[in-house]
């Protein structure tokens, strides 16, 4: 069974800005997730006021993160094309870039202010996993995150000229990958719903280091299913990132215990 998506992901233009469905979808997943986190940090005992810097800082290193990993990503269009790397409201960002970017600058700006940050990660890890699921539909509005093609009459069939995908994918059924990976970001929340009930985090950073090895398996596993280009050993970027990723989280969370004694049950488990 295929799917046609025959609509203009554009929904206006004002001059050279376009208005797309993409960038709706990301505005959503940005405000959903600041919501979730700060009501997440409020149940603990932290002001939203106090959090506004660091908030703040993750939003603009996200966004950072996102469009520069994109651009290195598909560095010859861009080199081609290098007023384009500015067009993010067109669409065009790596999700590895805004987590990475986002933890940096808002784990920067937490620092400085003196703030518990493997706390405030645990925190955000929730609220990151629920923006990504409804960002992934401003993926799927206009292929901006587009599958391999299935070779089958399966899949998503993009027909639009102003979709993101190749020109030579359009009317080519494709994975839907942004649906598949909805699916595993809801199934790792409930799984992180369920370890955090049971009390199995027993210190503060467990839950995001938890949350992040999940999303690098599933993320390197689910890029089979992609498009995109090879870097290293037969693996697209994301691979590759997913593995870094994935490594340093399990290190950390070998490492985290012997930074100081173990909170029993977390300030999340409580």
């Amino acid at each position: 069974m295929t799917i046609t998506f025959a609509f203009d992901p554009v929904i206006a233009r004002i001059g050279a800005f376009a208005l797309g469905w993409h960038g709706i979808f990301t505005a959503v997943a940005v405000i959903v997730a600041v919501w979730v986190g700060l009501r997440g940090a409020e149940r603990i005992g932290f002001r939203g006021d106090v959090l506004s810097g660091p908030v703040t800082w993750a939003i603009v290193g996200g966004i950072v993160g996102a469009r520069l990993f994109h651009v290195a990503d598909h560095l010859s269009y861009y080199v081609a094309h290098p007023l384009q790397a500015l067009a993010i409201y067109e669409g065009g960002i790596a999700v590895y870039g805004a987590f990475i970017g986002g933890l940096v600058a808002g784990g920067i700006a937490a620092a400085r202010a003196r703030l518990p940050v493997w706390t405030l990660m645990d925190v955000a890890a929730p609220a990151m996993l629920i923006g990504q699921a409804i960002g992934r539909l401003g993926c799927l509005s206009n292929g901006d995150a587009w599958g391999a093609p299935t070779g089958t009459d399966f899949g998503i069939v993009y027909t639009n000229p102003n979709d993101l995908l190749p020109s030579d994918l359009l009317g080519v059924p494709t994975h839907p990958y942004p649906v598949y990976e909805i699916v595993a970001v809801l199934a790792l929340l409930g799984v992180l719903w369920v370890l955090r009930r049971k009390q199995v985090f027993r210190m503060d950073g467990q839950l995001f280091l938890t949350a992040a090895v999940g999303y690098a398996l599933s993320r390197f596993g689910l890029t089979f299913f992609r498009q995109e280009t090879v870097v290293w050993a037969g693996l697209q970027e994301a691979q590759v990132v997913a593995l870094v990723a994935g490594a340093a989280a399990v290190l950390a969370f070998a490492v985290l215990p012997l930074r100081r004694p173990a909170q029993v049950g977390g300030k999340l488990a409580s």
